[in-house]
């Protein structure tokens, strides 16, 4: 005799992923790696840029911070540590070569005073465009002469403050217009304004250039000669 068939109701038997389920799991999976994969990378991407911005910023921003204490401490010339501010003659002290002349010897107290050099706050400083390091562009150079009154030849101190420059030149304001020479000798007077105009080179070959950046800085220390024609032109 055989034995009867036994039955379980309500028992059901357990069944895997059909291939259609795992086809729409793979795919979900993928999409939301891919949107992960590209809001992490544009957020990295917006960091380095940010950083790298502010990073030019701060760069910038100190060369420019420089080039107006030194315009600002523009001393009287014709003293036994201040020279002429001329554009055609030039110091021998600031002779070397380090590139295309911006600036004419400019005579400005603003040294540094500390334990680590015998001199004063008056230095001589001038500003050339030399071949860039990177090969990008040119870098803005400061040469900086400490020593006024040299026994013998005096090496000055060239210091690198901006990199890819394209052009600079500055430019003197005579109370009616903006000018592009000057000579303290001849006129016994000092401009009452001095304008440095930078131009960066472009990021890309394919862009312009940015917008130039211009620094001006009033002179506010006068000639005895500029004192009397201001005497003279008063009512």
């Amino acid at each position: 005799m055989r034995r009867p068939r036994s039955t379980f109701a309500g028992v059901r038997h357990s069944r895997g992923f059909t291939l259609l389920e795992l086809l729409i799991a793979t795919a979900v999976g993928a999409v939301v790696l891919i949107v992960i994969q590209t809001t992490f990378f544009g957020a990295l991407r917006l960091h380095n840029t940010t950083h790298a911005r502010i990073d030019e910023d701060a760069v910038v921003q100190r060369t420019l911070g420089i080039i107006r204490r030194d315009l600002a401490g523009i001393m009287l010339p014709g003293g036994t540590l201040s020279g002429q501010l001329q554009t055609s003659n030039f110091s021998s002290l600031s002779s070397g070569n380090y590139g295309d002349r911006v600036t004419p010897d400019i005579f400005t107290n603003s040294g540094r005073i500390d334990g680590w050099n015998p001199f004063s706050e008056v230095q001589m400083v001038a500003y050339y465009l030399s071949p860039s390091t990177t090969g990008n562009g040119k870098d803005l150079v400061r040469v900086v002469t400490r020593n006024l009154l040299p026994v013998q030849d005096v090496q000055a101190d060239p210091q690198v403050l901006m990199s890819d420059v394209e052009s600079a030149s500055m430019m003197f304001y005579d109370g009616s217009g903006w000018i592009d020479m000057w000579d303290s000798e001849t006129s016994s007077t000092l401009p009452t304004a001095l304008r440095l105009t930078i131009t960066r080179t472009a990021a890309a070959p394919n862009q312009s250039a940015g917008t130039p950046l211009d620094l001006i800085v009033p002179v506010l220390v006068k000639t005895t000669t500029t004192q009397q024609e201001e005497a003279e032109a008063a009512p």
